[in-house]
């Protein structure tokens, strides 16, 4: 064979292995399609939300917002996010939705060249079979932005940190907190760099008194924010922890502001971070007055990192099994759900109680096995690391406190 064909044979080749890397995520692409159809029946049930916050923030309150609406448990980089498109006039909500929910698909590409082999490509594709489900619930039924933003840029801190770029890490999980503040959780994350962990931390602080400091300053009130009109539901996790009044207490939003990131420590300090981010949400919904549907998006996603990451599990059992429990039974039918008067969507609406002490295992059980459960890989005691222009999984020590 001559050095011409030689030549056209291993461009074909190469081609053909381009091409049949695409198919997995042509699937994922249509099997998310389909998912956002279902769910587009309402959709956007929260967008109002953006679209009302971002007009007072900008037209009307403005650094007085929190002040007077604490209802408002957004962050302000959210509405920033949304001011722009609430411009698109009758699109805005459309294109708003289709944009959230690409980045749940976005988010597993980024986290893709950091899955250990064997079996990257099969693992990556199983993880967005069973996630996809659960993020068009938060993409396209709730079409909440905020939480969808912070997560985002929570997957971006990890890529950042992949590539050692400690400040850009910094400003990513700064500007999470700006745009949902339990992404406070996801600081620990900081820790498994190996140099520069003063820089990433002095970058995320910037970040988020950048977002947050012209509110406090301009009305000390800001802080009303803290404690919300906000009612507890029989089937959120405070509920189950015990809880009983009308209203959620004082002490609640600081907890998990507190709680969150210390509990994230401790992953990190063992070796375990990928679980960082299951602990985090975790404990967010354990102590969280509400168990709105969507919140199933974020603890998906989070137990897909877990999954892809931390384990060698050809099917993410994690994963399924958070989005088997935090599955609600009307997302599907959700237009209907006050209607229906058999079946299991009538036992849920019955039994608030029993879904909440569910949801609340559910939390107790993902943080055991981030810091209990037995390691699959040969350690978790790794680092990610870039080489050669190349994602690689390499083994080091543990960080240090």
């Amino acid at each position: 064979m001559s050095a011409g064909s030689s030549a056209m044979a291993m461009a074909i080749a190469k081609q053909f292995r381009t091409w049949r890397g695409l198919v997995p995520w042509a699937g994922v692409a249509a099997w998310t399609a389909l998912w956002a159809w279902l769910q587009s029946t309402p959709s956007g049930l929260s967008w109002h939300f953006f679209v009302s916050g971002s007009h007072v923030l900008f037209n009307g309150a403005g650094l007085n917002l929190y002040a007077e609406h604490p209802e408002l448990q957004i962050g302000p980089l959210a509405f920033l996010v949304a001011a722009p498109l609430t411009s698109l006039g009758d699109a805005a909500q459309p294109v708003a939705l289709i944009l959230m929910t690409v980045a749940g698909p976005l988010c597993l590409a980024w986290l893709a060249p950091l899955v250990p082999d064997p079996h990257r490509r099969l693992r990556v594709f199983l993880a967005a079979i069973v996630l996809m489900p659960a993020w068009t619930v938060l993409s396209v039924r709730f079409g909440h932005l905020d939480d969808v933003v912070a997560l985002v840029l929570a997957v971006g801190a990890l890529r950042a940190i992949a590539a050692n770029r400690a400040v850009l890490a910094g400003l990513a999980l700064g500007a999470a907190v700006a745009a949902k503040p339990w992404a406070l959780g996801f600081i620990p994350l900081l820790l498994v760099l190996d140099k520069q962990r003063l820089a990433a931390a002095g970058s995320a602080l910037a970040g988020v008194i950048a977002a947050w400091a012209p509110f406090l300053i301009a009305n000390p009130a800001t802080v009303a924010a803290l404690r919300p009109p906000v009612g507890v539901a029989p089937s959120s996790g405070l509920h189950a922890l015990g809880y009983r009044g009308d209203l959620i207490p004082a002490w609640d939003r600081v907890g998990q502001f507190l709680l969150a990131p210390v509990a994230a420590l401790v992953p990190v300090l063992r070796g375990r971070w990928p679980g960082l981010f299951l602990v985090a949400v975790a404990i967010r919904l354990a102590m969280d007055p509400k168990d709105n549907p969507y919140y199933i998006g974020g603890a998906a996603l989070a137990a897909v990192i877990f999954d892809l990451l931390a384990t060698r599990w050809t099917i993410p059992w994690a994963t399924l099994v958070t989005v088997l429990l935090l599955w609600q039974p009307w997302a599907i039918d959700y237009a209907h759900r006050l209607e229906t008067s058999s079946g299991i969507s009538l036992w849920w609406f019955q039994n608030p109680g029993i879904i909440g002490i569910v949801h609340l295992a559910w939390s107790i059980t993902m943080i055991a096995l981030v810091l209990v459960a037995p390691q699959q890989l040969p350690s978790l005691d790794f680092r990610i690391r870039r080489s050669a222009g190349a994602w690689r999984v390499s083994r080091a020590r543990s960080p240090s406190p």
